[in-house]
């Protein structure tokens, strides 16, 4: 299952911390180049102080946004980093390009609750996504539902959160 799931360093395709577009791209395109056939890299990424998750297959062009707070779609900027990562790793992978990259808005994930833990409902969907053996995610999020982390997901995930910094972070 492992071997189904890759993360990408936030700090690599940040936009404030890593250039322009056209560097995040490149960075990200060579960030695939390590991609097994049917891989899914998680790209959790925080823009307009907000942070949202895109899972991306540059196989298949597929690109699944996740936002805790269910806006449409991703900003056309970051829409571009990705679409280009995809165009430039294909392009030096000698594959086919489709005709058009296709971003799924998966409306059905749950909504997080207050104005400050997106961060938090990132990590959980990553947290879920990797424990879905089925890698079914998409098909599960795809449309509206009453899907929800109550506060106890909530609570444990900030718990490893603190655990996990205090352990690589302290003296």
């Amino acid at each position: 299952m492992t071997d189904m799931i890759a993360f990408v360093d936030p700090g690599m395709i940040d936009a404030v911390n890593c250039g322009f577009a056209a560097e995040r791209s490149r960075a990200l395109s060579f960030r695939f180049k390590t991609s097994k056939k049917g891989q899914f890299f998680l790209l959790p990424y925080n823009y307009a102080n907000h942070w949202v998750l895109s899972v991306v297959n540059p196989e298949t062009q597929v690109v699944y946004h996740l936002d805790p707070l269910k806006r449409r779609i991703a900003s056309a900027e970051w829409m571009e980093v990705v679409d280009n990562a995809i165009k430039l790793y294909k392009e030096k992978a000698k594959k086919m390009l489709k005709k058009k990259i296709v971003w799924e808005n998966l409306a059905g994930v749950p909504v997080q609750n207050g104005s400050k833990d997106c961060e938090i409902y990132v990590m959980l969907f990553m947290k879920e996504i990797c424990e879905d053996k089925e890698l079914e995610f998409c098909s599960k999020w795809l449309r509206r539902g009453n899907h929800t982390f109550n506060d106890d997901n909530v609570n444990e995930m900030k718990s490893v959160w603190a655990r996990f910094f205090l352990k690589h972070h302290t003296c």
